[in-house]
């Protein structure tokens, strides 16, 4: 991959390079740990490098701001989550600094094209290497001729020498090489699909006009032959009085204390409403976005919009007692937390929606806020370990699960083991979580840090 139109910055391809050799340096084969997060932080520099245009100093300070947040889950703990989080910031890194552009919708719509586009790009700069052969003489020259025979002629020794004991050990014995000296597979296969995933990144520049391109403004509004203000009024209707009725049949059992029918149980009557209330208050919320074209020029049916969304708002609220009713009998799991801080957010997605209505906003300036509560939801979610307070939440109640707590990360160990010290029983055989050694400082991990000082500071006391 060349340039075919190279930024005023430093050219791409030396760039790549750089970092696919600090990407070896640094995890490759390791468990993926600060390695990691410096990788990440050197590619923001490797994209600084590469663009043509140089942002205002403010627009830097913000752009390295979000990168850096980015990265500080990453030193909590390496995991799915938090990987996409700073990948996600390194995106918003480098759409920052490559535009003078300060127009939040654009800067989101140019992260969410950006995958997409780069693969375009790299196809593009990928035939591009074909248009030009240079003359003969020269060193370009020189590289062009011989680039392809023993570039690709390498790939093949190298596989027939995987493939055939008897050709690597000729080429071992002719060359007195060592069988470390030639990368493994896997390796180069490692390398080929991270140069496919930064290319992108480092040709920013010239993928920004493609990205910032606005979409043509749709002036029209989701048609339907059931959605027209009379039957929209009528709904809001229909729809506060079934809410109502379930509004208050919750403020008698959850919160009033009213006994429940004879052989129902509160664990029961929670786990039978919880998600469905959730399901509920969800396609309320898309039925308000859809019908507020609908609303007309008078207050009244805004009035009962309001209403409505204030009883969904208390419908979630109540679902998340009944969640947490149905915790105390039956414990903690992973889905049941993710569960809780799903609920937490539609909430708050709805509140926006109300205040979306009183300020007269888009639907647009909605669906950005939105946005930004589920990334914060998931950024502080990274930063907490969920598998220990489950451990320790379940076994507080000496409620062993055994066949859940044994099987969750190495974030449960210290509360396994504290349990285990203080009852003197072993609640986990063989399949027990442990938690791992990390003497490579490229593997270290501040979570996994604290929790050998956990377990090592109840060894102490015991």
């Amino acid at each position: 991959m060349d340039d075919t139109d190279p930024p005023k910055g430093v050219r791409a391809g030396p760039v790549l390079i750089a970092v696919l050799f600090l990407a070896d340096v640094l995890f490759w084969d390791l468990r993926p740990g600060l390695g990691f997060a410096l990788w990440i932080l050197a590619m923001g520099l490797a994209i600084a490098l590469t663009v043509a245009k140089t942002a205002d100093l403010k627009r830097w300070l913000k752009a390295s701001a979000v990168l850096v947040l980015a990265v500080l889950p990453l030193l909590e703990v390496v995991q799915l989550s938090t990987v996409m989080v700073s990948l996600l910031g390194l995106m918003a890194f480098g759409v920052m600094i490559t535009t003078n552009t300060w127009d939040m919708a654009s800067l989101l719509r140019a992260i969410a094209r950006l995958p997409g586009y780069g693969v375009v790009q790299t196809a593009r700069d990928a035939l591009a290497m074909r248009v030009s052969a240079p003359s003969k003489g020269g060193m370009r020259g020189l590289l062009y001729d011989w680039a392809l025979p023993v570039g690709v002629g390498g790939v093949f020794v190298i596989l027939l020498a995987a493939a055939n004991p008897l050709v690597d050990h000729w080429m071992l014995a002719i060359a007195h090489l060592e069988p470390s000296f030639l990368p493994r597979i896997e390796r180069m296969i490692f390398w080929g699909l991270l140069a496919l995933a930064v290319w992108p990144l480092l040709r920013l520049t010239t993928m920004m006009p493609a990205l910032m391109r606005a979409k043509p403004t749709r002036t029209g509004r989701f048609q339907s032959g059931f959605l027209n203000e009379r039957s929209v009024r009528r709904a809001l209707v229909v729809f506060n009085l079934i809410f109502l009725i379930q509004t208050t049949l919750d403020i008698g059992y959850l919160w009033g204390g009213v006994a429940l029918p004879e052989g129902m149980t509160y664990a029961g009557y929670a786990h039978r409403g919880a998600y469905p209330l959730l399901a509920t208050a969800l396609l309320a919320g898309v039925f308000a976005l859809l019908t507020q074209p609908y609303l007309g020029a008078g207050s009244g049916m805004r009035r009962l919009l309001y209403l409505w969304i204030a009883q969904n708002v208390a419908l979630v609220i109540s679902s998340i007692l009944r969640l947490d009713l149905y915790v105390d009998v039956y414990g903690l799991t992973r889905l049941r937390v993710a569960a809780f801080v799903w609920m937490i957010v539609v909430a708050l997605g709805l509140v926006l929606i109300i205040m979306q209505l009183a300020r007269r906003q888009t639907v647009g300036w909605f669906f950005r806020r939105a946005f930004g509560v589920g990334l914060l939801a998931v950024y502080l979610c990274n930063l907490v370990n969920i598998d220990g307070h489950i451990a320790r939440h379940n076994l507080a109640d000496d409620r062993e699960n055994d066949y859940y707590l044994c099987g969750l990360s190495e974030g449960a160990v210290p509360a396994i083991r504290a349990y285990e010290m203080r009852n003197g029983v072993k609640i986990c055989g063989r399949y027990r979580p442990y938690l791992t050694q990390r003497d490579d400082w490229r593997e270290w991990g501040y979570r996994n840090t604290r929790l050998h000082r956990s377990l090592a500071t109840m060894e102490i006391e015991q």
